[in-house]
């Protein structure tokens, strides 16, 4: 708790007056389909995540994990945390949404990755690696996510609390270069054993079409079925 404090005290302190600030709810859903495989669902709504305008993502996933053969299974009760390696395939469609109200597709995209988490004795550290294969306007491109986290599962008044910071880097195949970086720290609250809440800091910062810096406070809901 205390390290994650301190990362979401240094994200805080590192805003500047001109940089722009946003607020990011989310909303998911986790359907277990059996022991190796689940659905996710997942509600976004930003400005300056994807788009310069507001926008509405909406995304639904296929996550497929290999139960673990010289290992033991991790000892935690939640399905992420207790797998060595799995993967996520997907599709997510983003929206322009306008002052008026109207929607406007914005983006579809294809989303493929694979996860790997490694115990320590201290903190959990875990890896992606992913790819967006995006159509944007009817023009093709994609872009590599390469994100290292680490975090730290606890029980702290009967529920499980789960600190975490991270860092993402991405590059762009429209620009040929590393076009954005993403800190983020937060922590995730098991309040019943269906539903769980996120709440985070994020430091994006662009770098390609232009130099850029966007503060957020992200909210993300969480239910398991």
């Amino acid at each position: 708790m205390l390290a994650a404090t301190i990362a979401l005290q240094a994200l805080a302190c590192s805003a500047k007056a001109a940089d722009l600030e946003e607020f990011w709810p989310e909303l998911s859903a986790f359907y277990q389909l059996n022991p190796t495989a689940r659905l996710y669902v997942d509600g976004s709504y930003s400005k300056g995540k994807e788009s310069d305008q507001l926008s509405l993502d909406a995304s639904a996933y296929l996550d497929l994990s290999l139960k673990p053969i010289a290992r033991k299974e991790l000892q935690s009760e939640d399905w992420q945390r207790n797998r060595y390696f799995w993967s996520r395939i997907g599709y997510t469609r983003v929206f322009d949404v306008e002052g008026g109200g109207s929607r406007d597709v914005k983006e579809d995209r294809g989303v493929v990755a694979l996860y790997a988490r490694a115990p320590l004795s201290a903190v959990t550290l875990e890896a992606r690696a992913r790819v967006d294969l995006r159509w944007i306007g009817g023009d093709y491109s994609s872009r590599y996510r390469l994100r290292l986290d680490a975090s730290r599962e606890m029980e702290w008044l009967a529920h499980t609390v789960v600190p975490y910071i991270n860092a993402e880097w991405l590059y762009d195949t429209r620009y040929d270069a590393w076009a954005r970086t993403l800190l983020q720290g937060g922590v995730e609250v098991t309040a019943t054993a269906r539903f769980r809440y996120e709440l985070y800091l994020a430091r994006q910062n662009d770098h390609k079409p232009s130099d850029r810096t966007l503060n957020a406070l992200g909210v993300v809901l969480k239910w398991y079925f």
